[in-house]
This record gives C-alpha cells, structure tokens and sequence, in this order.
C-alpha cells in the first residue's frame, strides 16, 4: 500500500465531544471525519461536496499517530448572540471551553482515487491550501509539513507488535488479554465518530485506545502496516 504521510499541528486545538454542550470538551486527538475535512481544506474540495469522496471506506485510509503529549487547558470565552443587539454587553454567554495546547500529530493516508491522492501530494510538498487549515475551529489556525511517500508492507501475526498510531477496538485481536499496559504509559480508550454521512450524520463509532504520552503501545492486532522505518500503524 502507498501512502502519504504529513505532520499537522498547532498552537492549540479543539475536536469537540459529542456528549458536551455547554461547557464543550475536546477530543485528544482529531476523528477521522475531521481528518477528511483538513485533507479537504488542503486540496480545495467544497465544504458542501467534499463528504461525497469519502463514502465509500474501502477506497481509502487514514491513520493517526499523537506525536505530543495530549495537554489540555481550559479557559472562559464570551459568546454575543449576533442575530439581536450583538453590541449590548448584556446579550453575552460565558462558557468555559476546553482546548488542546501544542497538539501535534502524524497523518497517514491513501485515496485509490488518483486525483485526490496526487493533488494532496502536490499541496504538501509545496506546502500550500486551498483552504486555511485548522485544528476544529476556525480560529485555531494550523500548520503542516510533508513527510513523504512510502510504500507499506501488510503484517498479520498473533503476536504482541509496538504500534505507533491509535488503534480502534475492532482492529484487536479477539482475546482477553490484547493491550500490554507498560509501566510509564498511559493507555485510554475513547468513543469516537468515525465516518459521516454527506448530510453531517455520523454513520459509525467505535471505541479507539490511544497512548495519551504519544508512545507506542504494545498490543495484539488482527493487522497492521509497517513503514519503511519499521513503525506499526493501524488504519481506520
């Protein structure tokens, strides 16, 4: 499998939880659907269409590795209700909103479709968009380098491998005992939406375990990739 791979980060970040309302929570890292979105923004796809080329799952893949520990800090915001008065100090809402601080992570992908593949390959090693690129919001303003393209070598065994990405549950093997929890690692799993519907629904969640230090974690998988460099990763 040939892959593109690009470092994305930020000076802070936020993925919004789905279960937060007023007091918004962030995600550690960015759902695949967000991912689609940034890769979208890069080569210029419309917002409105762009959820159309990524329906059919098995046409391509993503992966994502957190490069740096997951921080997180909190802070009040004030919100103006703009359709009234926006002006009157009084039609204001403070919240507090969580966000990721210096959010850095490793993006893996391939499209079958040439034509996104190809572009999304010239954007990175110009280093340009066609949309400005953000972490979840579109003030926190985000920025990319190309790392290259690899071809990656399939590995199935029943054995314990070192996997550098996040892992979703289904990708691990159907046993009792698949997550190595090492001393100095801290190991969470998560819910995440996965894909989405054109008409912004997500269509599917699953839970994804993730090292929060941005370490590998040892686990037994029914698959992985590795790179050129020998690291494990495991696709969505």
């Amino acid at each position: 499998m040939e892959v593109l791979s690009f470092k994305l980060w930020g000076d802070f970040g936020h993925f919004k939880k789905f279960y937060t309302t007023t007091s918004p929570l962030t995600f550690e890292f960015p759902p695949p659907a967000t991912i689609i979105g940034i890769i979208s923004a890069i080569i210029g796809l419309d917002k409105k269409e762009y959820l159309h080329s990524f329906q059919n799952h098995e046409e391509f893949s993503i992966a994502v590795a957190i490069v740096n520990p997951v921080k997180k800090v909190r802070w009040s915001q004030n919100l103006i209700d703009t359709k009234q008065h926006f002006w009157l100090i009084d039609n204001r809402t403070q919240i507090r909103i969580e966000f990721l601080k210096n959010p850095a992570f490793v993006i893996y992908f391939r499209h079958k479709n040439q034509n996104i593949h190809k572009k999304l390959q010239q954007h990175l090693e110009q280093h340009t968009c066609v949309y400005t690129v953000s972490l979840g919001l579109s003030e926190l303003l985000a920025n990319f380098s190309y790392l290259g393209k690899e071809t990656l070598q399939l590995e199935t065994s029943a054995t314990w491998q070192q996997i550098r990405t996040v892992v979703p549950f289904s990708k691990l093997q159907n046993d009792s005992n698949v997550i190595d929890f090492e001393p100095n690692k801290e190991v969470f799993k998560t819910n995440y939406p996965i894909w989405m519907e054109p008409d912004r629904v997500v269509s599917k969640r699953e839970d994804i375990v993730f090292e929060r230090n941005g370490q590998s974690m040892r686990c037994k998988v029914k698959e992985c990739w590795v790179t050129g460099g020998g690291e494990k990763i495991v696709f969505f």
